[in-house]
């Protein structure tokens, strides 16, 4: 079936998930996925795809698509904040006080303070680059709030 033949656009992805997965990897710079779909599949049914494997085949310079980061470094930095946000609602803090507490319990996932702040300011962007504003902040400010 195309496209059109679909009554939303979400139905069309949910059908074809495999295939806008391997072209994210793609577009990350993994080949792998996507020329495994083709051969197994031995035809794209996406657009999107169809036209990143001629682009590559015709030897055009890939455009820069939205963030340079890739999608799994966008999800770990949206991650993080989540748990941000769950330590400040449980605690009843701000988010210095909860990036200190994230520091002590996660210190596997990010043990550097510069980082962590890179990383929350980071999944900041990428979520008001997707529902055209910043998350609001849990904690209202007053005048003896803790520092950002």
């Amino acid at each position: 079936m195309k496209r059109d033949q679909y009554p939303t656009f979400l139905d069309w992805w949910f059908v074809n998930e495999e295939e806008y997965s391997a072209l994210s990897d793609a577009q990350d710079g993994n080949l792998v996925p996507l020329a495994e779909l083709i051969e197994a599949k031995g035809q794209l049914a996406t657009i999107e795809a169809r036209e990143f494997v001629a682009s590559r085949l015709k030897g055009e310079k890939q455009k820069k698509v939205g963030a340079k980061r890739t999608i799994a470094q966008q999800a770990k930095e949206v991650g993080i904040l989540g748990l941000i946000r769950d330590i400040q609602k449980k605690l009843g803090c701000g988010e210095h006080t909860a990036r200190a507490v994230f520091l002590d319990r996660h210190s596997d996932i990010c043990s550097n303070e510069e980082t962590l702040k890179t990383y929350i300011r980071r999944a900041k962007l990428t979520l008001e680059e997707a529902f055209g504003r910043k998350p609001p902040p849990l904690v209202q400010k007053g005048p003896h709030s803790e520092p950002e």
